[in-house]
């Protein structure tokens, strides 16, 4: 992790940060001209809070991030005002990240240790993997209604689907919530042979969604429709959470949308993952002579594709990028109807994606392919309509996360690192409204604190409403950004383990264990300040520093309940190019 040593002036209204000195920053790494932590955070009065989750989103998807999609409202959001978060840590998937956010600490904790569809049995009936928000957490929403907030949710919930697990019974006022991991963006229709319908609540009841559905214009309407109840005739702030399932698969979006890409991506992985290093590089969010996620043999090069396979793969990601394009501009619409009533000044924004970009295969997982193939229409002219069912594949996974290493499902930079924004209320921001880098490390559990502190409120400590509860693990990151101190974490070890990879960092050093095809099931060890880009693997180079490290683990992940999954991983025998079709339940087993 790399350290800014600021010198800060008297700490009075209009106080002026100068930087005296900068450590060295990371090789790959990190904001090469950091700006100081913004000044003079005064509490005048409880602003309002609005949590917005993109679904499986790359670090280097949006403009602001290094990203060639038009995403305007994100990048002024980032831009005016605004803190990126070049630095900012998730679970591998999304339920496992859900739980940490909702909870504030561990997901092994929390309950969703393992993803409920992929709980191994030697997992199951375990504490902390219940597969879903157990009762060993105070979650996110109760204490904010405690701290006097009106609380309400819009979109992907993934955190229990049975009576007494969902939104409403977890301190959401009114929520709108799609219970499972991932559905059709047009409809309630099923996606998978043992679910033919898709389960929606509304405050808990089941709902039928109007005909002209559309799963992120649907969940923005819902939270400005949650906006406006909250602050008609009370005085009293909101914390809205804006859970959207996009850019998840299926990729389906209006064509107005993804053809505004046509010809975009027709040069291939390669230049476009070329583009976005030279831009994070102009950005001043990497070092041009830093080392970047070099790709996995598992997944093809664009010149050993046929002129078929090419077209079919310019097609996924003119989709894909036209989901990230209309979740920007409902963003937008969000943000603007805040303006609209006068309630952005006195709202905290805080955006990220849950985990990083997905690389399940076009065809599908498993037996899933055959059943893709006989309910839906995937042929090249219907890809991305209601009734498709289409994925982009680990190649574009892989470039959506530049500049980093593989992808969703892995404990690798590119599975666990997202982008992140806040932007702050404009009274506990400072007189100088340039946008920043924040580039120590900080994490989805830091959020909770972080909230609770905006808000006045308190942690429940280890009680909460009679029983007994998990101490809050992440931190709030306004000391940092008060300018109390320069750091959110330090000497602190944060560990990840989910579906048979696992992995912990410790300050600049990073461990990881990954399964075959990706590795072969031995512990790795990386310098992230001399490699972010995880490619240098000095294990063997360092077994001092190789032993500590899984000293750390294994008292991590005795501390946390970590049970290795016992689950038989499926990989092919055989990790080529010509067999890429045959890869199955590569991300998730």
């Amino acid at each position: 992790m790399s350290d800014s040593i600021l010198i800060r002036g008297a700490f009075i209204r209009l106080t002026k940060v100068i930087i005296l000195a900068s450590a060295a920053y990371s090789t790959f790494g990190l904001c090469l001209n950091q700006q100081a932590p913004p000044q003079n955070l005064v509490n005048q009065t409880k602003p309002n809070i609005l949590l917005i989750v993109a679904d499986d989103m790359g670090f280097s998807d949006i403009g602001s991030f290094g990203g060639e999609i038009s995403t305007p409202n994100l990048d002024t959001l980032a831009s005016d005002g605004g803190l990126k978060l070049t630095n900012f840590h998730v679970a591998p998937t999304c339920s496992p990240t859900r739980s940490m956010l909702m909870s504030g600490t561990y997901n092994h904790l929390a309950g969703l240790g393992a993803m409920a569809e992929w709980v191994a049995d030697n997992q199951r009936n375990k504490p902390g993997y219940e597969g879903y928000l157990n009762e060993r957490v105070a979650p996110l929403p109760a204490l904010l209604k405690d701290a006097g907030y009106h609380t309400f949710m819009a979109g992907k919930w993934h955190l229990g689907m049975l009576d007494g697990q969902g939104p409403d019974s977890h301190g959401f006022d009114e929520s709108f919530a799609m219970l499972p991991g991932a559905g059709d963006h047009y409809s309630d229709r099923g996606l998978f042979p043992f679910m033919a319908k898709t389960p929606y609540r509304e405050n808990g009841k089941g709902v039928t969604l109007p005909e002209n559905f559309y799963s992120t214009e649907f969940y923005s309407d819902k939270a400005i429709q949650y906006i406006d109840e909250a602050i008609k005739g009370k005085e009293q702030p909101f914390f809205g959470y804006l859970a959207y399932t996009a850019p998840h698969w299926p990729l389906q979006v209006d064509k107005k949308y993804s053809d505004k890409y046509k010809g975009k991506y027709s040069a291939g992985y390669e230049h476009i993952k070329a583009a976005r290093l030279e831009k994070l590089a102009d950005l001043g969010l990497i070092d041009t002579h830093g080392t970047h996620g070099s790709g996995n043999a598992c997944y093809p090069q664009w010149q050993q594709l046929s002129s078929v396979e090419q077209a079919k793969q310019a097609r996924l990601m003119e989709i894909y990028a036209g989901m990230v394009d209309a979740l920007d501009e409902n963003i937008g619409r969000v943000v603007q109807h805040l303006k609209d009533i006068g309630q952005f000044d006195n709202t905290l924004i805080v955006f990220l994606s849950d985990n990083g970009a997905d690389a399940r295969p076009e065809q599908g997982l498993a037996d899933e392919a055959k059943y893709v193939q006989k309910t839906f229409d995937n042929s090249m002219q219907n890809m991305g309509s209601a009734n498709s069912f289409v994925s982009y594949g680990g190649a574009w996974a892989q470039v959506s996360n530049t500049p980093f290493s593989l992808h969703k499902g892995m404990v690798n930079e590119g599975g666990i690192r997202v982008p992140a924004i806040i932007r702050l209320p404009k009274h506990q921001t400072s007189e100088n409204n340039e946008s920043q880098t924040l580039t120590e490390f900080t994490s989805v559990m830091d959020l909770l604190p972080t909230f609770i502190d905006l808000a006045g409120g308190k942690l429940p400590g280890t009680e909460y409403k009679g029983r007994e509860v998990l101490p809050v693990a992440g931190k709030s990151i306004l000391p940092y950004l008060r300018g109390e101190q320069d750091y959110v974490h330090k000497n602190e070890a944060y560990g990840f383990s989910v579906h048979g990879r696992q992995g912990l960092q410790y300050n600049q050093w990073k461990l990881v264990r990954l399964p075959a095809p990706f590795a072969k099931g031995q512990w790795q060890l990386y310098n992230l300040d001399e490699d972010l880009g995880e490619t240098r693997d000095l294990a063997r180079q360092q077994p001092k520093k190789l032993r500590e490290m899984i000293a750390r683990w294994n008292s991590f992940a005795k501390e946390t309940g970590v049970i290795i999954s016992d689950k038989n991983v499926k990989t092919p025998k055989e990790c080529l190019i010509e067999q890429r079709s045959k890869l199955v339940s590569q991300v998730y087993e």
